[in-house]
């Protein structure tokens, strides 16, 4: 496989460290803060991935129809290898498998660790042979410390990464999550929410917080190309902020005046902050 050689060399150093390329092992962003100001039930939603906790998050609302649009090209890969591990494991299981949390990486004898991926490899390769083959390749080959390169730590508390997400808040929402979540089709798309040209329209979007990372004129872009894909009456998340930023001047994104748009408190990741989200919709007068 040729992303293998990509991936390789960005291991053993060789290429460029790219932040677009990190993958997220869970969100560091509340979506359970913010799931219900949107109408997903029998809806569509074009998201960004990475973590993929977007998509699975949808699911429990009834989302069937979800494509996820991101730079990095091994999202994909990460999303079959969530699945099967959700699929496969028990929910403290796939906690300590994919991510160091409260456990530390020293004391995690669980994460990328060879016995538990031997328990997801054969829904795996069922699902996806080429992320089959893709981890298991990188689990045989690298150790946990090497292939935690790969993704960024923004969020390292274990109670933090159950808060935000609901299909890790109850056993009776991650059983519910292992019945219904093999039978949805996601589409992917490696590509940039810039720029992206896509061949349909969207109920919902959700950019997370890609403006953080743009110049002012590209957040004029990235809203316009994204509300041309949006149904009427549909909504899209243009931005998350975390610590509730009240002066859009704050991120030196100025442009985010000129968008009609509401701004919308939600329970922060930390327990002594709030963060926020920008809503727009596509009813609006623009």
């Amino acid at each position: 496989m040729e992303i293998i050689k990509d991936i390789e060399g960005y291991l053993n150093n060789n290429k460029k460290h790219n932040i677009f390329f990190d993958l997220y092992s869970f969100s560091n962003e509340n979506i359970s803060g913010y799931i219900s100001y949107f109408d997903l039930k029998n809806k569509s939603l074009l998201t960004v991935g990475s973590s993929c906790d977007q998509a699975i998050n949808a699911f429990l609302e009834g989302c069937e129809d979800i494509t996820i649009c991101d730079v990095c090209p091994l999202t994909k890969y990460y999303y079959y290898l969530k699945l099967a591990a959700i699929l496969s494991l028990k929910r403290e299981e796939l906690l300590k498998f994919l991510c160091e949390t409260n456990y530390n990486i020293e004391n995690n004898p669980y994460l990328f660790n060879k016995e538990t991926f031997n328990k997801i490899k054969t829904t795996l390769m069922s699902l996806d042979y080429d992320s089959y083959y893709l981890w298991d390749y990188l689990i045989s080959m690298y150790n946990k410390y090497e292939l935690e390169r790969l993704f960024r730590r923004d969020i390292n508390v274990k109670d933090s990464i159950i808060n935000c997400n609901n299909y890790l808040k109850s056993e009776n929402n991650y059983k519910k999550l292992k019945k219904i979540i093999n039978n949805i089709t996601v589409n992917f798309i490696n590509g940039n929410v810039i720029n992206e040209e896509y061949n349909r329209t969207f109920d919902n979007i959700w950019l997370s917080n890609v403006a953080h990372y743009l110049k002012g004129e590209e957040v004029i872009k990235l809203f316009f190309n994204n509300e041309k894909a949006l149904n009427e009456e549909g909504k899209m998340l243009l931005c998350y902020f975390w610590n509730n930023i009240t002066n859009i001047k704050d991120v030196r994104i100025e442009e985010f005046q000129y968008i009609e748009s509401e701004k919308i408190i939600i329970p922060g990741i930390s327990v002594y902050e709030d963060d926020s989200i920008l809503l727009c919709s596509k009813s609006k007068k623009l």
